[in-house]
């Protein structure tokens, strides 16, 4: 309901809040630029700065001060340009008062869109389309990120106009919020439904007796008045016979008698004055230049998550489209039903939807939403179900479980296969999906294969579901990662250097030349190597293997471990210079170190110190890095030499090795156990962690890692979710 409420606002005031940006950028530009031409402004009084404009201007009538700093002086007689610009400074004048054209022609599109009374409910009604997006957008933020306790944790790095339209957001939802409210009020009581307090008047001065005035300089009242606090002097006019000067301040207004230099009368500023003068402030920016600068920048981001908003939606709308395809539910004899909400599980269901049409299937593919009540030619259900936010069903799936009670189908026992998808950073990594499975098999259904979670799209995860699925089904599949699109290269083996490993299996590291611009990668990114036909079946998934360079090395490389019965280690290890590879290139962006100067703490074991080795050469601020490794035997130590370089240089701070067979065996685990004070510390200072390995060390790992942090009151799942634990494991 909250999605459907922020776009349907969106969509429908998307003019008015445009139009209210943009203006609204211009003036909070116009408004600072006044305000930083004020800031060398004397911290005089009132009557100190009034004396010297009257020795300049005898003839001053009014003296008028903006919010901004600009002093106006309204001059008497018979002059062309009564209004004048003075230096508060000196009291000379600078000028006639010449206000833009066009800042005002823009404020009235600002406030009224050049209609009058009409306009301004069009401005209010933008006011409150703010109010209601920021509200709705500030719970969706909190779903997406997983609570409202996580709303300022990281948010994990991705492509798309909507992670940047999530990022940019977050940031600005405080400000945005400011601005609706304040906005909302001013438009109140410009359109009469709320009061200003512009009727509460101090009592008018009478019965004051005629007498000789005193110097400027010397009434008592006004010099205790400073310039900044002044909104408004009026002079006493001798043709109304007036002996008392009107005095509008920021916190009250009153009258100064001209003979006796005290207050008349002075009455403060009630509630609804005091009020309407924040508000006003807090929605111009006028008096605060620092203010003003973040109003520009609101303007800005309201701008761009517009934008951003509408163009991912209607991206999101194509993807969706295109994907409600295949034949009718009642000539279908596999069913897909999609549960997404950024639209990128609709690839996989595409992809699914287009091997199984190919080997002779009628196909359907729809969203959870629109299950049938039944599908009487079908013989299995595919239900890809993404978990939104903390364990939500995604918006193509709010209704799924409802309409599921009332379907026929399950109950006729249909083979049911379920794949969740989900981030393990959040507490219930894939609870929607296991909300799914349970309520098919409550209803009947049968397991065509078990619940699989996938944990951000990973292509193992993927393609091992896949493959089982294929053999259930009789029909070869397998399934690309829509998050990391891969790029085709072809490479050049340029150098190899194998490591023996004594009493197990050796390692090689590859070097292949690649062309400089045809493809961009970082370490950490992976390599999808497929063998040859002749050395394996067609549908062989590809084998991904972790980069260790950059493409500005000019070269890609990686460690690979022979395994006796590996298809793809076997013919990777047989490989001469010389020899030419067709592979692709898949973006790993959830691995790899955040920016900035906190420690980094890197961990692996076997060749799964290629990503970590890649980190540590581009290394080139000398950020700490301390890299734990483990292998089988001391006399085998992957990138030794090129390590100890690093450790000389700089880029590498600390190096601990740990070996499962030796005089003192040990394993990684252990290592960092027995340093647990220095982890602790390092944990401490804000460290990320990198984990590369097996799933076998990977979770002896997080055991060490649950125990230190439990010690600081933290876990895991809070360090996942600040973006500082990320793991490639295998």
């Amino acid at each position: 309901m909250n999605r459907r409420l922020h776009l349907l606002v969106s969509l429908l005031l998307s003019a008015l809040l445009l139009v209210s940006a943009a203006t609204g950028l211009v003036l909070s530009g116009a408004s600072l630029s006044e305000q930083l031409g004020q800031l060398n402004a004397p911290g005089d009084s009132v009557a100190v700065v009034a004396e010297r404009v009257s020795q300049q201007l005898p003839n001053v009538e009014r003296l008028e001060r903006s919010a901004n700093g600009t002093l106006l002086a309204t001059l008497g007689g018979d002059v062309e340009e009564p209004v004048h610009v003075v230096d508060p400074a000196t009291g000379e004048d600078l000028g006639p008062y010449a206000p833009s054209a066009t800042l005002d022609w823009l404020r009235d599109l600002h406030r009224e869109l050049l209609l009058g009374s009409t306009g301004r409910w069009l401005s209010g009604l933008a006011a409150l389309a703010l109010a209601l997006l920021s509200i709705s957008g500030a719970i969706l933020l909190a779903r997406r990120l997983g609570g409202w306790r996580r709303l300022l944790t990281p948010i994990r790095s991705a492509e798309g106009v909507l992670h940047w339209h999530t990022v940019v957001a977050r940031w600005a939802l405080p400000g945005l919020a400011v601005l609706a409210l304040s906005g909302l009020y001013l438009s109140a009581t410009s359109l009469d439904l709320l009061g200003d307090g512009s009727d509460n008047e101090p009592a008018w001065p009478e019965g004051i007796q005629a007498a000789a005035h005193l110097p400027l300089g010397a009434l008592a009242a006004l010099r205790q008045v400073e310039l900044a606090e002044l909104r408004e002097l009026e002079f006493p006019s001798a043709a109304d016979d007036t002996h008392f000067f009107s005095v509008r301040t920021a916190s009250g207004s009153g009258f100064v008698n001209a003979a006796s230099g005290q207050w008349i009368s002075f009455q403060r500023n009630s509630t609804a004055q005091n009020l309407y003068e924040t508000a006003y402030a807090l929605h111009t920016g006028e008096g605060m230049p620092v203010w003003s600068m973040a109003l520009a920048a609101l303007a800005l981001s309201t701008l761009f998550l517009g934008g951003s908003g509408l163009l991912g939606w209607w991206q999101r709308r194509g993807r969706v489209g295109e994907q409600d395809t295949g034949v009718a539910a009642e000539q279908a004899e596999a069913v897909i039903l999609v549960g997404s909400q950024s639209g990128s599980t609709w690839a996989y269901a595409r992809q699914l939807q287009t091997q199984l049409q190919a080997a002779g299937r009628p196909v359907h593919v729809a969203a959870m939403n629109d299950v049938q009540d039944d599908y009487p030619q079908a013989r299995c259900v595919l239900v890809l179900a993404a978990t939104y936010g903390d364990g939500q069903a995604p918006d193509s799936a709010g209704q799924f479980l409802e309409r599921l009670a009332e379907a026929r189908w399950p109950a006729r026992g249909l083979p049911v296969a379920v794949l969740g998808f989900g981030d393990r950073q959040f507490p219930r990594f894939c609870a929607y999906a296991e909300a799914v499975e349970q309520a098919l098999q409550q209803r009947g259904c049968q397991p065509l294969l078990p619940l699989q979670r996938i944990d951000r799209q990973t292509s193992g995860e993927l393609n091992a579901w896949a493959g089982q699925l294929g053999e259930r089904l009789g029909t070869p599949l397998r399934l690309q990662s829509a998050l990391a699109p891969s790029s085709a290269v072809r490479l050049t083996l340029q150098q190899r250097q194998c490591y023996s490993e004594r009493g197990g299996q050796p390692a090689v590291v590859l070097r292949f030349a690649v062309a400089p611009g045809s493809t961009h990668f970082a370490p950490g990114d992976l390599l999808a190597i497929r063998p040859p036909v002749e050395a394996a079946q067609d549908d062989t998934a590809p084998r991904l293997y972790s980069i260790a360079s950059a493409d500005d090395d000019g070269f890609v490389e990686i460690c690979v471990r022979l395994h006796p019965q590996g298809l793809c280690s076997n013919y990777l290890h047989d490989l001469k210079p010389g020899a030419e590879v067709a592979a692709s290139i898949q973006a790993h962006p959830g691995f790899r170190p955040q920016a900035g100067e906190h420690p980094v703490l890197l961990i692996g074991a076997g060749v799964g110190v290629a990503p970590l080795i890649g980190f540590v050469r581009k290394n080139q601020s000398r950020r700490p890095i301390q890299l734990y490794w483990g292998g089988r035997h001391a006399s085998d130590q992957l990138y030794g030499e090129e390590l100890q370089q690093c450790l000389a240089d700089g880029r590498l701070q600390r190096l601990q090795r740990a070996f499962s067979q030796g005089p003192t065996p040990g394993y990684v685990q252990d290592s960092l156990h027995d340093d647990a004070a220095s982890v602790r510390t390092l944990l401490q200072q804000g460290a990320q962690v990198l984990v590369c390995g097996s799933r076998e060390m990977a979770a002896g790992v997080r055991a060490v890692l649950e125990t230190l942090l439990a010690e600081m009151g933290s876990n895991l799942d809070q360090l996942k979710a600040q973006g500082r634990f990320r793991e490639d494991v295998y």
